[in-house]
């Protein structure tokens, strides 16, 4: 059947507001050591999967919210995940170009987990599903492309290309031989995964569409676009749509509980929005972060719901709330925007350009990079406690004045190339001489 509020719809509707709940505290989860990029729960609501800038996952017990493991093997950051439906597999995708397959029913007898296959794209991996009887998987990439692999024998399948630009999101149809993908040219894609080829296009939106979730027992597919609207439209009729609701900021996540009919979505701007499909009403409709949702995530039978953004922890929430029922503390500092009129410029240079991938203490408390902590005079790709690159283990380059200042003059890709140093390039000469002379104070060894 066809979703009953989208018969007969115009371009938008009005949806009634539903809130009940008194003023509560927002539970913090902390465990990496940057921004976190998405949230997934385990189809049997027992672990949920946080993945970050640090280039980590962490698998937490959705009843204590202790961490059960950590998996390390991407080389860059981590920033989309996906449960298979049997609970087998987690995928994660990275801006490493690479999809990692993490078999669960190995990872516990393991003190060091890992993947049982790795997937390779030629961009960064934007997002992941699984086939309904798990046995397939399929990636979408900035690089234009969809991949489709077999889980059997962990072999390529399918390479579909008809996006013009990024792919952002895919989804299998439950029969298996259907594909959809939505793209930054704002389409979304009908693919024939016998013949390999997109047969049409369901949504023809003018803006990117970023985030997609379809449904084919109520017949809808919903999605999110880059210009902040957040819609719906049936699976059966073109063009038949509604705005569920609009926003200047893009719309960067998308969750849909199957059992009980809801739908959330989170923009860059902090803002989430929950619809209850059963009812055709909107539930709640606020802000929760000062930056962006990246990650979203609705378990415990969608009575809780998971917020990641910006910071190094996750957010969890009762759902059925009212903006005036939530009580959110926005940090004030972050260590990677500071607002402190009173900072020098050498420590603003370094908050802003290095301090969410490097520490200035002796751990590098999981961040995406080494501590810094005794740099001056070291050989690169030696400091204990991380895991470098082998162009980096490799090099002869010691740290020192010059070498950190030629660093940042002309980036890591020609000083360190092969290495995961993010680009990150100062022209200011000024800025430049402050943020060495900072460093070589700050992280000068303790006596």
């Amino acid at each position: 059947m066809t979703y009953r509020f989208l018969k007969n719809a115009s371009v938008c509707i009005s949806f009634l507001f539903i809130s009940t709940l008194p003023a509560f505290a927002l539970d913090r989860i902390m465990g990496h050591g940057g921004p976190v990029k998405d949230l997934v729960v385990s189809p049997n609501d027992q672990l949920l999967a946080s993945v970050s800038f640090d280039y980590s996952v962490v698998l937490w017990d959705t009843q204590s919210f202790q961490e059960s493991h950590r998996l390390l093997g991407h080389d860059a950051s981590v920033v989309t995940a996906a449960f298979s439906p049997d609970g087998r597999f987690l995928a994660t995708g990275g801006d490493d170009f690479y999809t990692l397959i993490w078999d669960l029913s190995v990872i516990w007898g393991s003190e060091d987990p890992s993947p049982a296959a790795k997937f390779l794209h030629k961009g960064k991996i934007a997002n992941i599903t699984f086939s309904a009887d798990s046995k397939l998987m399929a990636s979408a990439s900035w690089d234009g492309y969809l991949r489709v692999w077999s889980l059997e024998d962990m072999s390529l399948i399918a390479e579909l290309a008809g996006h013009q630009g990024p792919v952002n999101a895919v989804q299998f149809l439950n029969d298996n031989t259907q594909l959809l993908s939505a793209g930054r040219d704002g389409h979304i894609r009908l693919w024939d995964l016998k013949e390999k080829r997109n047969t049409r296009s369901l949504v023809r939106n003018g803006w990117g569409v970023n985030v997609m979730h379809v449904d084919e027992k109520l017949r809808f597919i919903a999605y999110g676009t880059a210009d902040g609207a957040m819609k719906i439209q049936s699976l059966d009729e073109n063009d038949v749509s509604v705005t569920m609701a609009s926003g200047k900021d893009p719309v960067l996540s998308i969750q849909y509980h199957p059992i009980l009919k809801k739908l959330a979505f989170g923009t860059a701007g902090g803002r989430v929005v929950i619809a209850d499909m059963a009812s055709s009403s909107i539930q709640n409709d606020f802000h929760i972060t000062d930056g962006p949702v990246w990650g979203l995530t609705l378990f415990d039978n969608a009575e809780k719901l998971a917020v990641a953004g910006l910071d190094d922890f996750f957010t969890t929430l009762p759902v059925g709330i009212s903006a005036d029922d939530i009580e959110v503390e926005i940090p004030a500092n972050r260590r990677f925007h500071p607002k402190l009129a009173t900072m020098d410029n050498g420590a603003r240079q370094f908050a802003r350009k290095c301090s969410v991938c490097h520490s200035l203490e002796p751990n590098y408390k999981r961040r995406a990079g080494p501590t810094l902590y005794g740099i001056f005079g070291r050989k690169a790709g030696t400091a204990e406690g991380y895991t470098y690159s082998e162009a980096l283990k490799n090099s002869d380059l010691i740290w020192d004045e010059i070498t950190i200042s030629d660093l940042f003059d002309h980036g890591p890709d020609v000083v360190t190339p092969g290495s995961k140093m993010p680009i990150q390039v100062i022209k200011n000469d000024s800025d430049l001489n402050d943020l060495v002379l900072f460093l070589k104070i700050a992280t000068a060894p303790q006596n």
